[in-house]
């Protein structure tokens, strides 16, 4: 302010002589004035009071620990003080600060009252709501946890579900000991497979409560889930053997000629009469000398079917010695 004062005197006239108790009345003077002016504003300004939203900020939170339960993030501070003073609050980052740096789990209880917050000097605080925080500190785990998709309903008569896949099959959860220590499985929202006929693949949210909601969030999982024709047990007989890769079409004689299998096939081919000719069975006889090989035998078919069991696993093939050439 002295300052000030002697730059305004600069542009003042200065006086040739003073008496020893008039030298600098003008900056004397002027001081006096700038002191009843920052008074007005200061200490004479109006009071009021208003409340405010002050945050609560954690500090220093051990890494092996987390707060386990909801509480109130803001307070409501009613404060006092000069009108411009209390404006100016908004623009000023005014919080209450909770040092964690000495917590260990439990409950702990946090206490707000002014001199738990920092306002700017002239401010007063006359009431904190709520009073009191609790905190529920907890030790912080990770798991890895598995997910189930229940099913509702079944497929259509004559099928059924063959297999059942999860993408991704388990879920990666940090969080509350409280809350994931027991956490054996999650599950999805039921996939309703009333009279399906065809595989499906669907995205289905997980159905939580509210504790793992919160902390999982809004999570989808792929889930197929593949259904396929009903199969029944048979026996086929008289099944010819083929000779493939012999050097002609009478080099190689197959013994015995035809073989049995046991093979699952779909439900509704289980009456077809005509069975044998849905599979076609072969040896080879490429690459072998003449003579009797025991060689085993090869079952194919271009329908949906298992096989379980051919009889005889292995054949006879009996390779002809190539006719002599003629001299």
């Amino acid at each position: 302010m002295e300052k000030l004062v002697k730059q305004i005197m600069g542009f003042l006239p200065r006086q040739k002589e003073a008496l020893p108790w008039t030298q600098n009345w003008a900056i004397k003077a002027l001081s006096l004035l700038f002191a009843l002016f920052l008074w007005y504003f200061v200490v004479g300004e109006d009071k009021v009071d208003m409340t405010v939203q002050i945050p609560v900020e954690i500090i220093n939170m051990p890494r092996d620990l987390v707060i386990s339960n909801q509480f109130k993030k803001q307070l409501e501070v009613t404060i006092a003080g000069p009108r411009g003073l209390i404006r100016g609050i908004a623009n000023q980052h005014v919080s209450r600060t909770v040092d964690l740096s000495k917590a260990a789990p439990g409950s702990m209880l946090v206490r707000n009252d002014e001199e738990t917050i920092s306002f700017p000097r002239g401010i007063r605080v006359l009431r904190v709501q709520p009073p009191y925080i609790t905190l529920l500190l907890d030790r912080l785990i990770q798991r890895e946890v598995p997910i189930k998709a229940p099913l509702s309903g079944t497929p259509a008569a004559g099928f059924k579900i063959e297999s059942v896949t999860i993408e991704p099959p388990v879920l990666s959860l940090t969080g509350p000991q409280a809350i994931l220590g027991d956490q054996e499985q999650l599950a999805t929202s039921p996939i309703d497979l009333h009279n399906l006929k065809a595989s499906v693949t669907r995205q289905v949210p997980l159905d939580l409560k509210q504790s793992l909601a919160e902390l999982v969030g809004e999570t989808t999982v792929t889930v197929k889930v593949r259904i396929v024709e009903e199969t029944v047990l048979k026996q086929i007989t008289n099944i010819p053997v083929t000779i493939i890769g012999a050097t002609s079409p009478h080099a190689a004689v197959v013994t015995p000629d035809t073989v049995s299998i046991k093979t699952e096939i779909p439900l509704s081919l289980s009456g077809n009469r005509q069975l044998h000719t849905l599979f076609n069975a072969t040896v080879s006889a490429a690459d072998l000398s003449p003579g009797a090989h025991s060689v085993p035998v090869r079952v194919e078919t271009g329908m949906q079917a298992k096989i379980i069991a051919i009889a005889p696993a292995t054949v006879t093939v009996s390779v002809k010695k190539p006719p002599a050439k003629k001299k």
